[in-house]
């Protein structure tokens, strides 16, 4: 969602700002990269539209959301490709791989992350070359290969320096995995190497430092597990759930806590396997099958040591329930697989259609990336457009959601982005060629009614403000009603000579004043 208290921000600050935040603060990452496509569509900059669906779908690839980040993926991925962005398209091969890493497609995975380390040795960037190299070395992890991925976990760690700040994370990651490694194949002097290397680069300060902290403190569990340490194992875990709590990135705690579990159901610890296992299922919930199955395969491990015969049974069950989705799901994705390669060959030959392109990028640009209804730019080419061929009478509408800077404090932000593509959702079903919607910016959406009357204007309006109504979102801290609704304005004309800049100003202040009378 975009927020107005970046309005007066550049291009370039909030690119900047993005950077800052990434993976810290997913919540402002995410508020940042919506704005961004805004001030980027405004603009007509592609790069900077490109930039933010590339770190738009690293926001939701850390939240575990992968439905929602394979789409912003995709229009990163056309528009790098088209604009030969090529330190966007290391990251945005890098993205991909881990996608596909998440779906258990591994050759695929590989393949992505190889292109991604191409690109960055010829661009000479040591992050993402070291963010390849993990990459690439979590492909081998997965399939238990480990000696093959502490090579490449080794070479990530090597391109990376420990006193730069800007590398200090993704340090953090390659010496991590490389401890994990040593875990599994009981490697404890190695670890306690590793350690050593750690005290270089957790520092409790910046904004990382709840990451790194973790981090380290995950590294310090393994070598107490494998030490026999329980005492001081113990102590650990317990800080790591108390700071698991302020770590956003979501699929960065589940890889930690799936492994804690391991070690908790290998000493046969009970309560805290219980624990462990509540917070690997509060994290997935809303993901696919395929990342359910580790989780699933924890709980069958934890019911063999710990319940009943039956449980045990209904755990298998679920188990088996769920491989057999898979497998199902794979057959449907190789099917999909050969339709989507008949595609890339009928795009290949269709290149050159350069007009086709155009057309498909001015949609893009023109369409807001939260509600899917048209934003602001196309706002202003309407306007424009009316200018030089006026129409016959012309209403327009300013709408705005009641208290939803509470609704957003109440509810968080991502409740707030769910609630604005609810709405657009309702303004799409009243858009045709002579109603027209768009999304002004923030919480703010404009109407233009083109040809229409007053009576139709209202009857319009009145339509959306009971469907809001009856969506029956909770907003409790509404002073208008128990749940989310919307004020309007509006300003009509029925004479050519007024313009729409006059009509919107009059529609803004009707806004306003309606506003005032609800006690807004």
């Amino acid at each position: 969602m975009a927020d107005k208290r970046y309005d007066s921000w550049s291009i370039d600050r909030i690119e900047e700002e993005i950077w800052k935040v990434r993976l810290i603060d997913l919540v402002r990452e995410r508020e940042l990269c919506f704005t961004l496509s805004e001030k980027a569509k405004l603009k007509n900059d592609h790069y900077a539209l490109a930039f933010s669906y590339t770190y738009l779908s690293d926001c939701f690839l850390a939240e575990r959301e992968n439905s929602r980040c394979i789409p912003y993926l995709n229009l990163a991925k056309e528009l790098s490709e088209a604009g030969h962005y090529e330190e966007l398209l290391t990251r945005i091969y890098n993205f991909y791989g881990m996608f596909c890493n998440a779906i258990s497609d591994e050759v695929n995975a590989l393949d992505y992350f190889l292109k991604s380390l191409d690109i960055s040795e010829k661009q000479q960037e040591p992050v993402q070359m070291a963010s390849a190299y993990n990459n690439i070395a979590t492909c081998f992890d997965i399939k238990h290969n480990y000696k093959e991925a502490v090579s490449y976990y080794k070479k990530s760690c090597e391109i990376l320096s420990d006193t730069d700040p800007k590398m200090k994370y993704s340090k953090a990651v390659s010496l991590t995995n490389l401890c994990r490694c040593a875990y599994k194949l009981q490697q404890s002097e190695e670890i306690g190497n590793i350690l050593t290397h750690f005290q270089v680069i957790c520092h409790e300060d910046g904004d990382e430092k709840h990451i790194l902290k973790i981090l380290h403190l995950y590294c310090t569990a393994m070598k107490q597990h494998l030490s026999k340490e329980y005492a001081a194992f113990y102590q650990t875990l317990e800080q790591m759930l108390a700071l698991q709590k302020m770590v956003q990135n979501k699929l960065l705690v589940h890889q930690i806590f799936t492994t804690i579990c391991e070690m908790l159901l290998a000493i046969r610890d009970q309560a805290y396997s219980y624990q462990v296992l509540q917070l690997l299922s509060d994290i997935n919930q809303k993901n696919e099958i395929k990342t359910r199955k580790e989780l699933q395969k924890l709980i069958v491990g934890y019911c063999e040591a710990f319940e009943t015969r039956d449980r045990q049974l209904e755990a298998l069950q679920e188990y088996y329930r769920i491989m057999t989705a898979i497998e199902d799901m794979e057959q449907e994705h190789y099917s999909a697989g050969l339709l989507a390669k008949l595609e890339l060959h009928n795009a290949a030959e269709q290149q050159g259609d350069l007009k086709k392109e155009n057309e498909h990028l001015e949609q893009l640009m023109n369409t807001d990336d939260l509600c899917g209804i048209m934003n602001r730019r196309s706002l202003n080419s309407a306007i424009a457009d009316n200018r030089r061929k006026p129409a016959e009478n012309v209403g327009v509408a300013m709408l705005d959601i009641d208290y939803f800077k509470e609704y957003n404090d109440t509810y968080g932000h991502q409740k707030g982005d769910m609630a604005l593509m609810a709405i657009g959702k309702i303004l799409h079903t009243v858009s045709s060629e002579k109603i027209r919607v768009y999304r002004y910016g923030g919480d703010e959406f404009t109407i233009l009614f083109l040809d229409q009357n007053e009576e139709r204007i209202r009857e319009v309006l009145e339509r959306i403000e009971r469907e809001i109504q009856e969506l029956e979102i909770p907003h409790t801290g509404s002073k208008t009603s128990g749940k989310l609704s919307v004020s309007y304005g509006y300003a009509y004309t029925e004479k050519a000579e007024r313009n729409m800049e006059q009509l919107l100003n009059e529609a803004d202040s009707s806004l306003y004043e309606v506003k005032k009378k609800r006690g807004r």
